[in-house]
């Protein structure tokens, strides 16, 4: 079991304002994984474009559950969570194992994105359907292929294991990662195996930012 616990003379506050080099560094490092990010994630969408064959990885259940809208603010409540992280971090350590593991996990979603070459099985609502606006911005932003892993899954159990460990109520932040990827279910975004295979990848990041964590700890 990954053990993402603070070390017991760290601040075990939850939150805390970041000092100005932490908090220089949390900007810049945002800055490069919303870059990699897109880099990644548009290439690997464009050349999977390019293909002429691509797989389906559904089950036929899937067809009949409901296609739910309504539910993309919980969706992109992943962004959230970002925002949280200059708060959350207590060191520039921590923060380059955060950079280290978040670059890891996108790097390896997008081999496996150029590997699987897979696209959504879920029928399109009908044009004549009036969407939230909230899932129109979603659904643009999630481009046509790249479905497995799912990141969204994979980022969202990352940072529920990140926080929860410093939280009193740990449950509530990972709660919040399944809320996340249900959420992504019932709007037609993933597909079961790319949020397990998600999910899967996000608890191995947390594991890389656990062996960093202690790796660079100062010995007492």
């Amino acid at each position: 079991m990954t053990d993402l616990s603070p070390a017991s003379s760290e601040d075990t506050r939850l939150f805390a304002f970041p000092s100005a080099r932490l908090a220089l560094g949390s900007f810049v490092s945002a800055l490069f994984l919303s870059s990699l990010f897109g880099v990644v994630y548009g290439g690997a969408d464009y050349l999977t474009a390019m293909r002429t064959k691509h797989v389906r990885i559904d089950f036929s259940f899937e067809q009949n559950i409901p296609f739910i809208p309504e539910l993309s603010p919980v969706y992109s409540s992943l962004y959230v969570l970002f925002l949280f992280v200059p708060f959350v971090l207590r060191s520039t350590q921590q923060l380059r194992s955060y950079v280290f593991a978040m670059t890891a996990m996108t790097l390896v979603a997008g081999v496996c994105f150029l590997l699987i070459s897979a696209r959504l099985g879920f029928v399109s609502p009908p044009v004549d359907q009036v969407l939230p606006f909230s899932f129109r911005i979603a659904d643009q932003l999630n481009l046509t292929y790249n479905p497995c892993p799912s990141l969204h899954a994979a980022y969202a159990v990352f940072h529920a294991q990140i926080f929860g460990c410093r939280a009193r109520q740990p449950w509530l932040f990972h709660l919040w990662a399944f809320a996340i990827a249900a959420a992504a279910w019932f709007t037609h975004q993933h597909h079961l195996v790319d949020l397990l295979a998600g999910a899967l990848l996000g608890i191995s990041g947390g594991a890389v930012y656990n062996s960093l964590c202690r790796r660079t700890a100062p010995h007492r």
